[in-house]
């Protein structure tokens, strides 16, 4: 769950779409050990860029592409971002599904992985995302489903 910096007290503001709100995630060993760098969560989208490093290809001709491995690590990130940022992170939430498509490949950095919320109700949320190379060409979509839970209580 997001939490305020420390030492700063704003009453009421909303963190919605700015750093404080998805640094928190950006600090996290499953993000930060992927070197994946979320830029945007707010109001049902998400944005995640990515700078790969010789040990995350392997793929394609030559070997020099980004496994698919890798993009659907990042693809879990990005889609849970998304979701996340509909309660300001203060929802428990679980991965339901999560199906990609591989269209291309990852060859040109960075890699920019995007996705939106597109419909859902009280639990079950269902995402889309898509995942762009250097040049704006489409690698990989995917589609996720999430389920929500309730905060637990302290």
């Amino acid at each position: 769950m997001w939490s305020q910096p420390k030492g700063k007290v704003v009453a009421d503001e909303d963190k919605r779409g700015t750093p404080q709100f998805y640094e928190y995630w950006n600090q996290m060993d499953m993000v930060s050990w992927m070197g994946a760098r979320i830029t945007e969560s707010a109001d049902g989208h998400a944005t995640v860029t990515f700078e790969p490093g010789a040990h995350h290809r392997g793929a394609g001709v030559g070997g020099r592409a980004v496994t698919g491995a890798v993009q659907a690590y990042i693809f879990d990130i990005v889609t849970g971002a998304a979701v996340a940022s509909l309660a300001h992170g203060t929802r428990p939430q679980v991965t339901v599904t999560l199906d990609v498509t591989f269209e291309y490949p990852a060859y040109d950095a960075p890699l920019t992985f995007e996705a939106g919320v597109v419909s859902g109700g009280k639990q079950l949320v269902f995402v889309e995302g898509v995942c762009r190379d250097a040049n704006g060409r489409a690698t990989a979509r995917c589609r996720a489903i999430y389920r929500r839970f309730e905060p637990r209580l302290p």
